[in-house]
């Protein structure tokens, strides 16, 4: 694989990893990880990404805490491997959509409708629910087809029906 490769594919890891609230620096680590034959170290993750040894250490801790990387001890040092995780991190995005995002704004609104009092801006507020609930709606059914579908996802191919 070429440098121009090896770019193009940390850029896209880092674009997809940032949309799902990791950082840059975790996107970037991650992203040599998955490119790397074996196993890596802080030192060879930092040779690598040009990033430091700290920061590189707390985007290690947080990719492990989210079971995105595995940790071996060998001695004192301590190598990386990757957990290739992207579908599992697609998946969770409409709950934490709907739970994190969509729920709050529309509880928010329900109260300024309660509050409003010109009609223009009542009618406005409706507009806005009435967008939420469609987003809602569409969340909760991704969710329920994700829960329904996911033979496919254990290798048993799509389901009947």
């Amino acid at each position: 694989m070429g440098l121009r490769d090896i770019r193009r594919f940390v850029e896209i890891v880092e674009r997809l990893l940032t949309r799902w609230g990791y950082s840059h620096t975790d996107a970037k680590v991650y992203a040599y990880l998955l490119l790397s034959e074996e196993p890596l170290t802080i030192n060879d993750l930092a040779e690598l990404t040009n990033l430091s040894r700290s920061s590189i250490s707390v985007s290690l801790s947080k990719l492990t805490r989210d079971y995105m990387v595995s940790v071996r001890k060998v001695g004192k040092t301590k190598y990386f491997s990757p957990i290739p995780a992207f579908l599992e991190k697609f998946l969770e995005q409409p709950k934490e959509m709907l739970e994190k995002e969509v729920l709050p704004l529309e509880a928010i609104v329900e109260k300024l409708l309660e509050e409003a009092e010109s009609e223009e801006y009542r009618e406005k507020l409706f507009g806005i629910l009435k967008d939420l609930k469609n987003l809602q709606c569409v969340l909760e059914e991704i969710i329920k087809i994700e829960t329904e579908k996911l033979q496919c996802l254990k290798g048993e191919g799509p389901s009947k029906g």
